[in-house]
């Protein structure tokens, strides 16, 4: 057989071929090469001198033009909005490098590249072109429209890393752990504190909170005397809690009022009625007015050393008292004068035989003017120290027995003022006062000075209250000056749940006798609970023990009690 010789011109068409393929291979093999040796020039990473980028500018054009082929067109996908918003800053070399590696292996990594939103070249006119890149300058950004609508080469085409988080529409990376919404889609209501603390009226800008308390005690001693028998007595309690709702300054008042009466047993009348308010003025950032103003009315204490010995009834003392005090702040250094005003009344004791006793000669007021001045040692304490200058005046000048009881208070103490947010804040202080009383056959009073205002919440749900107060007592019998009375109680409440809680207290009275008698120590404990239906109706239950120890045996008395209650609130 015959071969069929080949056309005339296949065989050199061939070999032309072969030519041309091997100049494209070398060509791709220096354009690497020069890829992989600018890559790594340190010299082109970050800022670099304006004198640099022109000098290397000017050589690599002059080699560029020569083979810098017109920028390919870029990838148009079908549906609009899936190639991101193209970013020609001069931020990061590094993120265009990426990109270049991505598709420089002969479409190895074309479906990332695609993704991406990079336009898709043949490997070896993108070697070039990211070499072209990485030697000259980035190309200006578009100023306006014409510029604009030109085609974008891979050279400005910044693409995103592998580990780049979702960007929201601001631009700003999501959180991975944003809140997500509910089932329902209605918006999240916020936690509550106390889901059964009462919820109030309004009433213009202040906030009321009223309650009611109804209970029944059972008592071995109905009037705490060392007389006293048992009795079942009825006990009604009002509160009333009012805040202003200001976004300056501030009005607070607290009030409640309780009557109790015998429902079986020993006749008593035991009525307490207390009102305390305040109005804080901020005149300043530095300066502070505080006013206020209490009343406050009880049946006497049967113990008490200067009553009416024998009385049916003892006698109603009412308080009344008034402040009105000044703070400034002057860098660390603060300072505080405060003026006071007190007047107390008292009525007449009714005898077992008949009769009434008056008590006119009791009624005084006393007014009383305290320095304070302090240093910041921190932002959670500050200490001080205090002058307090007093007069106590008598509305008679000589009582039934013919002495004079005016008398004039000179106290200095040191304390501090502690603020650590919730978990403690207060304030306490301790020194010394004495009252000279005119009467010259009178023997004056003094003694320590304590004073203290503190809570306390070692945890959460546990809340610890300390109080302090010295009081001075006047006297009425003949050669007898008065007492120093101390009282201090610690009140600790600990939420069991969020309708139950319960709480324990512990009262502590000290009586300095300046008629010779001594002391007299009394101690009060007492345990309760309240329990909550829902945030308007729960009941309350408690247990007392209390006891009075003294020199002289009619002052002595012991007293347990039991109580059960409903209570409402608003």
């Amino acid at each position: 057989m015959h071969k069929i010789a080949p056309p005339p011109g296949n065989r050199p068409d061939l070999a032309r071929r072969r030519r041309l393929a091997v100049l494209l291979l070398a060509g791709v093999a220096i354009g690497a090469e020069g890829f992989s040796a600018q890559a790594q020039d340190a010299g082109l990473r970050g800022s670099v001198p304006e004198n640099v980028l022109a000098t290397s500018g000017t050589t690599a054009q002059s080699g560029q033009q020569q083979r810098r082929q017109l920028p390919p067109p870029s990838y148009e996908p079908v549906s609009p909005g899936a190639l991101p918003s193209v970013d020609l800053s001069d931020e990061s070399d590094g993120a265009n490098i990426e990109g270049g590696d991505a598709m420089a292996n002969d479409g190895a990594n074309l479906n990332d590249a695609t993704l991406a939103g990079q336009p898709i070249q043949p490997a070896g006119q993108e070697s070039s072109t990211i070499s072209d890149q990485s030697a000259a300058p980035r190309a200006p950004r578009p100023t306006d429209e014409a510029d604009a609508d030109q085609p974008v080469s891979v050279d400005n085409l910044r693409t995103s890393t592998v580990n780049s988080e979702e960007q929201n529409d601001t631009g700003r990376a999501m959180s991975e752990n944003e809140r997500q919404p509910t089932v329902d889609g209605r918006p999240r209501s916020p936690v509550e504190q106390d889901p059964f603390a009462p919820v109030g009226l309004r009433l213009g800008s202040f906030l009321l909170r009223p309650s009611i308390e109804q209970g029944i005690r059972i008592t071995s001693n109905a009037d705490n005397s060392s007389t006293g028998s048992s009795a079942t007595l009825s006990e009604t309690t009002l509160r009333l809690n009012a805040r202003s709702d200001w976004s300056r300054h501030q009005a607070t008042l607290d009030a409640s009022g309780t009557i109790a009466k015998t429902i079986s047993g020993q006749d008593v009348s035991e009525p307490r009625l207390d009102i305390e308010s305040g109005l804080r003025l901020d005149l300043s950032d530095q300066t502070t007015l505080n006013t206020g103003a209490g009343y406050h009315l009880r049946r006497e204490s049967a113990n008490n050393p200067f009553g009416v010995v024998g009385a049916l009834k003892r006698p109603i003392v009412q308080t009344l008292n008034g402040t009105l005090g000044v703070e400034r702040e002057i860098g660390l250094l603060f300072g505080a004068i405060t003026g006071r005003v007190e007047r107390s009344v008292y009525g007449d004791a009714e005898l077992s035989s008949g009769g009434e006793v008056s008590q006119k000669d009791r009624d005084n007021t006393f007014a009383s003017v305290t320095l304070r001045g302090g240093y910041q040692l921190s932002a959670a304490i500050r200490p001080f120290i205090e002058i307090e200058v007093g007069k106590r005046a008598y509305d008679e000048k000589r009582d039934s027995n013919g002495y004079e009881r005016g008398a004039t208070r000179l106290g200095a103490r040191a304390g501090a003022l502690i603020d650590m947010g919730e978990k403690l804040n207060g304030e306490f202080s301790i020194g010394y006062l004495r009252e000279n009383i005119e009467d010259e056959r009178l023997e004056d009073i003094r003694g320590l000075s304590l004073n203290a205002a503190m809570n306390w919440s070692p945890e959460r749900g546990t809340d610890v209250r300390l109080a302090a107060q010295t009081i001075v007592e006047g006297g009425t019998a003949p050669g007898e000056s008065g007492s120093v009375l101390y009282l201090a109680n610690i009140d600790v409440r600990r939420l069991i749940r969020a309708n139950l809680t319960l709480e324990a207290g512990l009262d502590l009275t000290v009586r300095d006798n300046h008629d010779g008698s001594g002391l007299d120590r009394g101690l009060g404990a007492e345990v309760g609970a309240t329990y909550w239906f829902n945030r308007f109706v729960g009941i309350n239950g408690s247990l007392r023990h209390e006891f009075m120890k003294s020199d002289v045996a009619s002052r002595e008395y012991t007293s347990n009690s039991v109580y059960l209650g409903v209570k409402m609130q608003r």
